[in-house]
């Protein structure tokens, strides 16, 4: 099932949501960045997660993208 929540709503989320989100929809695997673009919802959590430290990012040399994990 899947949650749709509003841009009002993530920004009001606590982070241990966001994060459990993240886990639920991704776990701890290597996200390619290019394929949650069009997700409003996730791009959006990223930035958040992202700016707190926690998710990891990695540039990929050989496919030119980031990708980003929670880290463990």
């Amino acid at each position: 099932m899947r949650v749709k929540l509003t841009l009002d709503e993530l920004l009001t989320t606590p982070l241990p949501t966001l994060i459990d989100l993240w886990v639920a929809r991704y776990g701890n695997e290597w996200v390619d960045l290019e394929s949650i673009d069009n997700d409003e919802f996730f791009s959006k959590a990223y930035k958040q997660l992202k700016a707190v430290g926690e998710l990891e990012t990695h540039y990929l040399t050989d496919r030119a993208r980031y990708v980003c994990r929670k880290p463990k």
